[in-house]
């Protein structure tokens, strides 16, 4: 009896809450009608008392429910538009991300609000270990406050999209999806021009003939479709796998420059260095100074991944950014939250962003 009450005990709340919608309309409750208690709806879902009410919550804040204070749960009214308004918009990201690469400019928040200009603006920077029990802490919180709740998650777990996903609340990926995550929304540069556009500079402009492709440490989704466009440009180029050398590489500076600095005595020819974040490009670059090669004469250098602000530092190597202005991408993540509740807390749609090439600024050294 007790395995057959909690069948549903691992449902994700979005599920729960579909059942719940279900049975308000196979017993055609109407605006003002109750609604069942906390246990009554358990006990309909066979699940859990902590799942029913997280799948009650999620409807009050689509508008479908109503709790009233000592009175109980009651269908609300139609059109209840207060229900469904955004009051909080949370950004999922890690902290030493953010400050090292930029990935968060100010005008997507700037953009974000023009669009949800009643909507708070909360930061909540993912811890080193443990993010999933964060994550679900957050998203629980989220659920059982006043008002609606968003989520914008910038380079997340596999773990922070599923959870979001079960929430059933509004949420865009600033990212590529994981396997399996079909059901949120998502923005990413479009990843196969950018290995395109930068193995196109340094070949066939700039003539490299060798390359060193510095990763970072952690990777994500966009980045295995980064590496595959990649890899198909070295082969149909016939670049040969011994001139091809990959590291995946912390964001320390030390450790870099030290790698690169071990690496460049083996090439033989004109280099070309694609780095996947700005911090792995400034330590590479630095890591020059100690060796034969120079930078704009046998090196060539690319930074495929650069949001935010123009940086002086930037100036010496070309780079990859997307070509919408950061409000521009703001504004989209707002109507896309927007819309999400506007269709029934349901969506995935998919925005690629085109990109563009900033030349390097530097002229090449003299002989």
């Amino acid at each position: 009896m007790k395995t057959e009450r909690r069948k549903n005990a691992r449902l994700p709340i979005t599920e729960l809450a579909a059942l719940i919608e279900s049975d308000i309309k196979s017993r055609r409750l109407t605006s003002g009608d109750p609604y069942l208690g906390l246990s009554e709806t358990a006990r309909m879902l066979k699940t859990s008392n902590a799942g029913a009410n997280s799948a009650l919550q999620l409807l009050v804040k689509k508008g479908v429910l109503e709790r009233k204070q000592r009175r109980g749960t009651f269908i609300s009214e139609p059109g209840n538009e207060d229900a469904q308004l955004i009051r909080r918009v949370h950004f999922l990201l890690n902290e030493d991300f953010l400050k090292k690469e930029g990935v968060l400019a100010d005008g997507q928040v700037i953009g974000i609000q023009s669009v949800l200009s009643r909507a708070e603006i909360q930061f909540n920077f993912l811890p080193q270990h443990d993010q999933r029990e964060y994550v679900e802490k957050t998203v629980n919180e989220a659920l059982g406050t006043e008002g609606l709740d968003a989520f914008v998650l910038y380079s997340t777990s596999l773990d922070a999209q599923r959870i979001l996903v079960e929430s059933g609340l509004p949420t865009v990926v600033v990212g590529s999806l994981y396997p399996s995550i079909t059901e949120l929304p998502w923005i990413d540069q479009d990843q196969q021009a950018v290995a395109r556009i930068s193995f196109e500079h340094l070949h066939l402009e700039k003539q490299c003939q060798q390359f060193l492709v510095l990763m970072r440490e952690r990777a994500y989704p966009g980045d295995f479709l980064y590496l595959d466009s990649l890899q198909e440009c070295f082969w149909k180029h016939k670049i040969s796998q011994k001139n091809i050398y990959y590291r995946s590489l912390p964001s320390d500076a030390s450790a870099i420059q030290a790698e690169v600095s071990r690496l460049l005595p083996q090439f033989q020819s004109t280099v070309g260095i694609i780095a996947r974040s700005m911090p792995l490009g400034i330590a590479a670059k630095a890591s020059l100074n100690h060796q034969q090669y120079q930078l704009h004469k046998n090196v060539f250098m690319m930074v495929t991944n650069v949001f935010g602000k123009e940086r002086e530092e930037l100036r010496d190597f070309a780079y990859i950014r997307p070509q919408p202005t950061p409000e521009e991408v703001g504004i989209y993540i707002g109507k896309v939250l927007k819309q999400f509740v506007l269709d029934g807390f349901s969506g995935n749609a998919a925005w690629q962003i085109p990109i563009k090439l900033i030349a390097a600024q530097q002229s090449a050294p003299a002989e």
